[in-house]
């Protein structure tokens, strides 16, 4: 079995962090939807 390089841990851990980043705002986002603000004239 191959083992990665520090590198390539780095790169996998990266891309990871960034995946489930973009899950996590994904999701906070679709709980808490803009509020809209109506004007008034």
């Amino acid at each position: 079995m191959k083992h990665l390089t520090t590198q390539e841990q780095f790169v996998l851990c990266l891309a990871l962090g960034l995946l489930l980043t973009g899950l996590a705002v994904k999701t906070w986002r679709t709980a808490h939807p803009p509020v809209r603000v109506l004007s008034q004239h």
